[in-house]
């Protein structure tokens, strides 16, 4: 068993995450949460709750990442940190779009969207990828001009980014939409 501080054990999680040891790094972010959770380091279990859900997500136990991610949310938002708050909604909103609830995907994308929107700081990136997330979603129940507009938006966004793997699935998913 490893043992050490909460910051050891994220570092130690965050290697074996790297190394796509998801249950060993699952393990260690759990223990360093319970180490921390006695502890008043609320940015460090907001960190770990998100690691925690990556790792979760990717060994595909949704509900339980969903979760992790909104209160990851929570912790960002009481401390006065929003983007974060932004990039951990926008996943829990992907995780419930891949479980097929869009109403409640749409709000989490609403308001992830809302916060991008309003900081300056964001990255076109962040703002890409949120974007992205509730296209599909829009495509998936219909609004195929809401996917559109937003489809379209996303590749200019990519495209400031240099990131040309989204620009190409961008207009593919527009060509897509009415073809």
């Amino acid at each position: 068993m490893v043992s050490g501080s909460p910051e050891l054990l994220l570092e130690r999680g965050r290697i074996a995450k790297r190394e796509r040891r998801l249950e060993d790094a699952m393990d260690l972010f759990r223990r360093a949460l319970t180490e921390s959770s006695a502890g008043d380091n609320r940015a460090l279990c907001a960190t770990l709750l998100e690691e925690l859900a990556y790792v979760e997500r990717n060994l595909r136990e949704l509900e339980a990442a969903e979760a992790h991610y909104r209160a990851s949310a929570e912790i960002y938002r009481s401390l006065g940190n929003p983007l974060k708050a932004a990039h951990t909604v926008r996943h829990a909103a992907d995780i419930l779009r891949e479980q097929n609830k869009p109403e409640q995907a749409a709000s989490l994308y609403a308001e992830s969207l809302a916060i991008y929107r309003t900081h300056k700081e964001t990255s076109p990136l962040d703002l890409a990828n949120a974007i992205r997330g509730f296209a599909l979603l829009k495509e998936k129940t219909g609004d195929l001009e809401q996917a559109f507009r937003l489809w379209s938006e996303a590749s200019e966004l990519y495209g400031l980014t240099g990131i040309d793997a989204g620009v190409s699935e961008c207009r593919a998913r527009i060509e897509s939409l009415f073809g």
